[in-house]
């Protein structure tokens, strides 16, 4: 049986409670007070005060699959976002083959197809590891909604150019992180106090916004659609805020966890926060939550990168990058409404509306005959939401 009954939640976290009967994955009926046969359904779930929301789109995950499935695997990853909130994955390019063909593009879909996660969504690798431009053509044709250079950022400007209006000519958005190589060097860390004091190899914000300036410009001049992020600091905000005055069509991204700590939070040399771009002052994860809320940023991501136990007992110069950060994605946005930081509708739109038009996802109604790609959400309890008792 899959009819399914959601009773008294608040619709996207406002107004008075509806309930909502899916059948085989689809509304079937919604308004407040259904009369429903129990008799037809597998459950009814009591939501009263519990928010009834689009499913999130997590715009950057790193699944590991091909090459590193001893730290994770497209359907176990897939599976723990759905659990989390989570109904759609942007899957970066940067895996082993990287996704540079459309038989692993293929390959992808075979694996995630299992329909018990999240919908992956794989992303084209710009250039091939070989040298040349990928064929995003057919790769958009195979499924891929986006080309990024994530993973191997183009450090040669005739190559990013040429990419930019390859993928502006095909109108396939670009995911591209703002990383100069020569800057950010064998840095580690933010280049301030505390990684002087902690004897840290320092990354200047320059790393970041030398590299943002390049791609804004390019992306002016090819006309393309440009997504830059992860971001960090809040120099990298207010260029952007420019360029979209110019009219260059560009937002930025940024990562829960960016916007919930800062350098502060490397004491004691904890490996699990070594990130890339670096936790930074805390002036600039304010500005990062500031540029969220005016929306020159745009989209809201949990850059997720799974790692074995090994990969964070080094030294922290020495522990691999990044954070597994599927299970903490949803309540630190979440936490971003009850500080203030956001209203309920601001988190909803970056976190899931604006991630799917930029994904060329369809915005989620809630009609009748429309796919249900939702999320109910406790925003008060840990505990699961209980039975009707049926």
């Amino acid at each position: 049986m899959s009819r399914w009954l959601i009773h008294g939640a608040l619709l996207n976290g406002e107004g008075e409670p509806i309930d909502v009967l899916i059948d085989a994955g689809a509304i079937a009926a919604i308004g407040p007070s259904l009369d429903v046969d129990p008799a037809t359904l597998a459950d009814c779930v009591a939501a009263s005060g519990a928010w009834l929301m689009p499913g999130l789109v997590d715009p950057l995950v790193r699944l590991r699959e091909p090459g590193a499935s001893n730290k994770a695997t497209i359907v176990g990853e897939a599976r723990a976002a759905l659990a989390c909130g989570s109904t759609w994955l942007g899957m970066a390019a940067g895996t082993s083959p990287p996704i540079e063909s459309t038989a692993v593009v293929e390959m992808i879909g075979r694996r995630s197809a299992d329909g018990r996660g999240a919908n992956v969504l794989p992303y084209a690798a710009l250039c091939r590891q070989t040298g040349g431009l990928a064929e995003l053509g057919a790769l958009s044709v195979a499924g891929c909604p986006i080309a990024t250079d994530q993973g191997s950022p183009i450090a040669d400007a005739g190559m990013l150019r040429r990419s930019l209006q390859y993928a502006s000519s095909l109108d396939m958005a670009v995911l591209l992180q703002p990383i100069d190589a020569a800057l950010n060097a064998d840095g580690i860390a933010h280049d301030g106090a505390i990684a002087a004091r902690m004897g840290l190899a320092g990354i200047p914000p320059s790393a970041e916004t030398v590299a943002l300036a390049r791609i804004l410009l390019l992306a002016e001049e090819c006309d393309a659609r440009v997504i830059v992020g992860p971001l960090s600091t809040a120099a990298s905000v207010e260029q952007i805020a420019r360029a979209q005055a110019r009219g260059v069509r560009v937002t930025g991204m940024v990562s829960t966890l960016q916007l919930s700590l800062n350098e502060l939070d490397l004491y004691p040399f904890r490996s699990v926060v070594h990130l890339q771009p670096p936790l930074r002052e805390e002036t600039d994860r304010i500005a990062l939550l500031q540029g969220l809320a005016r929306g020159v940023i745009g989209l809201l991501c949990s850059d997720h990168q799974p790692h074995d136990a090994d990969a964070k007992l080094a030294p922290f110069g020495e522990s691999e990058t990044g954070a597994s950060m599927l299970d903490a994605h949803l309540g630190l946005g979440l936490q971003l409404t009850m500080d203030g930081t956001l209203s309920v509708a601001q988190w909803i739109d970056r976190a899931s509306l604006q991630p799917r038009r930029w994904l060329s996802l369809n915005k989620p109604e809630w009609q009748v005959g429309e796919a249900a790609d939702l999320m109910l959400l406790n925003p008060h309890f840990e505990a699961p939401l209980p039975s009707c008792g049926l």
